[in-house]
Parts: structure tokens; sequence; C-alpha cells
């Protein structure tokens, strides 16, 4: 592998790990999440409901907040049904269903504590039943309510990221780029990137892992009203300076970042990362422009379809024959 100059002061506070034996394959997934497989907590301490029903989408949480309620009522409707719809006056069912389903709504009524009037239980067995379902009615709504307050209340960055970094021409000379886009309608300011990259070094018998900080020719931005090219350029600041493509893969490099801004709507800070692998890199190519002036001229018009729209251009002879040796 293409040693690394020691004038490149290594990150050591990372949070990963410098041993890269005891490590497999990405730091980061595309996503963002960490590539790490929990295994030894018992199984009580491996659930937490309310981190997962925060986080997961709105379709699933819909679809769990109503199997929840569905299963709690049949559940209930068939306890009153069991007892015996006689000792729920009112009940007007005559066939089996119809009493199955005059205990079902009425499950439904006394668990949203709604109580229309038109049945109400009688008998103690009956109203233990349907005190024990008001007040888990109660605790459920509580529990709800929360939720989509955390839901509703929880800023996310919601930033797109092109598929692929470029080795593309830069001021005389090439640099290592990608793009990120906020498609959010929230305002972002005061935005910050950080950006390192991770080789695998084998010193001494043992590899290791090492993360070098990647310097930009811009860490800050005031906003991000369309989008932003993040760019390493390739010059003698830079550790990946005549890498080729095989030095890359020899060194197995991830490229990780780390992205904060202040969103203004939910006044908060928030976060998001993720990580290129060696693979991912084109080299060779440019970023095509993902915004346009509106037909009235008035306007700019964004296309986040286009984020990792890119062509091919022409590199330095140096850096050509770097990657072809």
């Amino acid at each position: 592998m293409k040693r690394i100059s020691k004038k490149f002061k290594e990150d050591q506070d990372t949070g990963f790990s410098a041993k890269a034996s005891i490590q497999g394959g990405r730091l980061l997934n595309a996503n963002g999440s960490f590539n790490v497989i929990r295994k030894g907590l018992p199984f009580v301490s491996r659930l937490n409901f309310f981190h997962e029903l925060i986080m997961m989408k709105w379709s699933k949480f819909i679809f769990v907040v109503l199997a929840f309620y569905t299963a709690m009522n049949m559940f209930f409707g068939v306890l009153y049904y069991l007892v015996g719809v006689e000792y729920l006056n009112g009940s007007a069912g005559n066939s089996e269903l119809d009493k199955f389903l005059e205990s079902f709504f009425f499950s439904t009524q006394t668990f949203a504590t709604v109580g229309y009037g038109r049945i109400n239980p009688i008998g103690i067995i009956t109203n233990i039943i349907a005190s024990l379902e008001a007040l888990m009615g109660v605790m459920s709504l509580a529990v709800v309510t929360s939720l989509l307050y955390s839901r509703f209340s929880r800023a996310q960055a919601k930033m797109v990221y092109s598929k692929n970094m470029l080795i593309a021409p830069y001021q005389n000379i090439t640099a290592l780029m990608f793009r990120i886009a906020n498609v959010g309608k929230d305002q972002l300011i005061e935005c910050e990137i950080q950006f390192m990259v991770s080789f695998v070094v084998n010193e001494n018998g043992s590899s290791s892992r090492k993360f070098l900080p990647l310097k930009l020719e811009r860490s800050k931005v005031a906003s991000i009203p369309s989008s932003w090219t993040i760019v390493h350029p390739l010059d003698e600041e830079s550790p990946l300076l005549n890498f080729s493509q095989d030095d890359l893969a020899e060194a197995e490099a991830e490229f990780l970042f780390m992205f904060k801004a202040f969103d203004d709507t939910y006044s908060q800070t928030i976060h998001t990362r993720s990580s290129y692998a060696y693979n991912d890199i084109i080299w060779g190519a440019k970023f095509l422009p993902m915004f346009h002036p509106s037909e009235d001229g008035n306007s700019t018009v964004i296309e986040f379809d286009k984020i990792n729209l890119h062509e091919s251009a022409e590199l330095p002879l140096r850096l050509q024959k770097a990657s072809s040796e």
C-alpha cells in the first residue's frame, strides 16, 4: 500500500476502534446508521418500543397504532361475548355474529371513553372488564398522544446525497467531490460538515485503521438554499494526493462525513451522517447543474433527482498516470 506521510495528523477521537481485525465491512451504512450488530444482551434489554415507534416511517406507525387498537378491542370484545351479551343492557343482537359485533363496538366505545349510552354494562364481572378497558384506553391515548407529539416535534435532517463521489478537475488540479441537498422545506442555517477518510494499514504484521481529516474547500456555509458540492482539493495538503484506484482499494478506504445545521423551524440543531466506500468513486467526471431558472425567470427550480447527474471530464495527465499505475 502507498505510505501516508507522517505530516498528516490522525484523528483519534472518532469513536471507532483503530483495530481493523475486530471490525467487518463499512463503518457507516449509506443511511448513516452504524454498521453494528448488537448481541449478548438479554431479550428485554434489546427492546426499545418508544425509540422504534419514534423512528419508524409514518405508514408503519399508523399501521401499528391501528393494529393495536383493533387487537385490544377484539380482546375485550371477546371477553364481553364470553361473559354474555345479556350483561350488556340495550344490546339488540339476535344472531351470534350480531352479538359479537355488539360486544366489539361496545368495546370501542369503552376503550375511547365515548359511551354513547345505548348499551351499558350490568353485573359485577362486566363492569370490572369495562373499568379495566376504560383505564387501558386512557393510558393508550396518553401514550399515542406523546408519540405523536414526539414525532411532530422532532427535527429531522431531510438531506439527500449524491450516489457517487467524483474525482473531478478543480482549479488546475483535481478534487474529490460529492453533493448534498436539503429536500425539506425547513431552512437550514449555520451548516457545517466534517470529512475524513479511513484507511486499513498493515503495521508490524497486524492491521490497524487510521482516520485522517480531509481539508475542505469550504467546511461551513451560511445556508443551503439549493445544493452544496463538498470539495476536497487533491493538493499538497491532502493525504490522498497521487493515490490511485488500486491504492484506495488496497487500503479499504471509506470516506465518512458528518453534517450539522440549525433548523430555524424547530429551533434545533440537526445532525446527519453517511459514508462512501472506495468503489463509490467515479474517476474523471464532474457534476452537472441540478437547478435552473424558472420559466418566468423569477425563481430557481431545483431538480433533486439530478443530484447524482454527472458527465465525463478529462483529468490532468499527472493523475491519469497515477490512476493507471
